[in-house]
């Protein structure tokens, strides 16, 4: 598999006082595929069933445990660090980020903010936003991306983002919003979720193991072709092209610095 960026080490942040709004989804099927061999760090209470990915591919806190993940972006300054912050504990992180880092933007390069184009989505995402802001984060180093939308609305959701930004923040503040970028509401989602795969272990087919997976591997352990692998397998030309187009707008908002 072909890394869409592989020569730079940026450390994004992924994280949302809203549930449900694609964090993890964005963690596991934007960032994780096209990146070179990043590092996985999830704060919060997650399933068991991802702990298999303990070891050098993820690191689990529990809680808001922000001086452990400092630690491991430190140690693992080499390499490109995704973070995805649960939003059970994204108020303890937020005060933790005020409190513990010097300087406070110096350990990501991108804080990305999931949305909905429903209001309360919106409405916490902004909250998030205004958090970050007032712990000394830039905004340009804000993103929302917009997910979770419905095939068809997408200039609708995007339209209502931005209408949002504008109602809330004065001219020239507030978070940054792409100009196409978005993802979409896709039952391929729900079906890799349910196989227990990512969209790294499908881009790999159609005969070499995926690198990780998001729940166990019991089915490739016992060398049996799943039928549901087998059908996401041939969605893979059409969702794959989709989330590396957002993937590398999003990298285009990265500051010049980390892209170099």
């Amino acid at each position: 598999m072909e890394h869409a960026q592989s020569a730079f080490h940026p450390k994004i942040c992924i994280l949302s006082a809203a549930g449900g709004c694609g964090k993890t989804t964005l963690a596991v099927n934007l960032f994780r595929p096209f990146l070179e061999n990043p590092l996985m760090l999830f704060m919060g209470p997650f399933p068991e069933t991802m702990f298999s990915l303990r070891g050098m591919e993820a690191h689990f806190m529990r809680g808001s445990e922000v001086d452990d993940m400092v630690a491991q972006i430190v140690m693992y300054a080499d390499r490109p660090v995704i973070a995805d912050i649960r939003m059970n504990v994204v108020e303890a992180f937020l005060a933790g980020i005020r409190d513990f880092l010097t300087p406070k933007d110096a350990f990501f390069d991108l804080f990305v903010i999931p949305v909905t184009a429903d209001p309360y989505s919106l409405h916490r995402g902004m909250w998030t936003a205004d958090r970050l802001h007032e712990a000394n984060v830039p905004w340009e180093k804000i993103l929302f991306l917009p997910a979770r939308v419905k095939e068809g609305a997408e200039k609708d959701a995007l339209s209502a983002v931005r209408q949002a930004v504008r109602d809330h923040y004065a001219e020239g503040t507030g978070p940054l919003i792409p100009e196409e970028g978005f993802i979409e509401e896709n039952p391929i989602f729900d079906d890799m979720y349910g196989a227990g795969v990512c969209l790294a272990d499908l881009s790999e087919i159609p005969d070499a193991p995926g690198r990780w997976s998001l729940c166990n591997q019991s089915e490739r352990a016992a060398e049996k072709r799943a039928p549901a692998l087998v059908r996401l397998e041939g969605e893979m030309d059409y969702l794959r092209p989709r989330m590396e187009r957002v993937f590398r707008e999003v990298m285009t908002y990265l500051p010049e610095s980390s892209r170099s």
